[in-house]
């Protein structure tokens, strides 16, 4: 995945961190906000504006990343030039997590989502 999160794309960013799960699943993750076709959507065809709030939350909790990764590749997506000086910006969710094998990854994820659930989130 592209650290430079200022130039990468909506699309790119979902692609990247959808993995192997279908757009149903994902979906799921992100809480039934996109709903399957609209992530399909926006992985796949160009945007014309930003999407809703809910949307972009939902993005977030699904793919695993900031809220503030999801608004920059939707502002990139739209051809704006906008760059953060947050540097949690390319910060790992847990210290060190980047650098487990995939499906370690992958479990930590889905942990984290199952807590979540159970808790409310």
């Amino acid at each position: 995945m592209d650290n430079d999160s200022s130039n990468q794309t909506i699309h790119r960013l979902i692609l990247d961190r959808k993995g192997d799960r279908s757009y149903e699943r994902l979906s799921r993750d992100c809480g039934g906000v996109p709903t399957p076709n609209r992530a399909q959507g926006m992985a796949t065809k160009p945007m014309k504006s930003f999407p809703d709030v809910e949307t972009m939350r939902g993005l977030s909790r699904g793919l695993n990343v900031s809220v503030t990764e999801v608004l920059m590749a939707c502002a990139s997506s739209l051809g704006l030039d906008v760059t953060t000086t947050d540097p949690a910006q390319n910060a790992l969710v847990l210290h060190g997590a980047g650098r487990l094998p995939v499906p370690a990854q992958d479990a930590l994820v889905e942990t984290s989502r199952q807590m979540q659930f159970l808790a409310g989130v």
